[in-house]
């Protein structure tokens, strides 16, 4: 008798012992997967509010110059018509951008748009040395063409290197 009870007791022991390891194994997944996983997330958030950014400040020049570079009229006009354009561009921000430098230069061949901000990386304010932010700068050229004049020049050389 004394023999079955200590293979029951046995075996009683054996299911609280898998029953500790895993209770081990649930600890030892809070203690580091979890934080890891946490971690990796909000970086992947951050950076892809960062390309986010990026992105859109590239775009918000480019379409400023561009509609600057099909304005008609002196170079005041086109550097007036970029302006208003960045502005209406940067109130549809999806992320509220910090204080963005401007800079607006017309020329005879194109309207050039350069933006510059600085974006502060969101948490970088646990860390004990003094990190910063992330300066983000883009700038895009869009010529001025004349449409009909530049496509009779194209026709004429073709017809000189055709031999007419």
């Amino acid at each position: 008798m004394s023999a079955d009870t200590d293979g029951l007791g046995a075996e009683i022991k054996m299911k609280h012992h898998r029953k500790r390891g895993k209770n081990a194994y649930m600890t030892l997944e809070a203690c580091f997967i979890m934080p890891i996983t946490i971690i990796l997330t909000a970086f992947l958030l951050i950076l892809t509010f960062y390309l986010y950014t990026v992105c859109f400040l590239n775009q918000a020049a480019y379409i400023a110059a561009f509609r600057a570079s099909l304005e008609e009229g002196a170079d005041y006009v086109k550097e007036a018509k970029a302006e208003e354009e960045l502005e209406k561009l940067l109130q549809e921000a999806f992320i509220s951008l910090p204080e963005t430098e401007r800079e607006i230069a017309v020329s005879s061949s194109g309207v050039t748009v350069t933006l510059m901000t600085e974006w502060t990386v969101p948490g970088l304010a646990v860390l004990p040395a003094d990190v910063g932010g992330l300066r983000i700068e883009a700038s895009k050229e869009a010529l001025i063409r004349d449409a009909p004049a530049f496509i009779r020049g194209a026709r004429k050389l073709a017809s000189i290197g055709e031999g007419g």
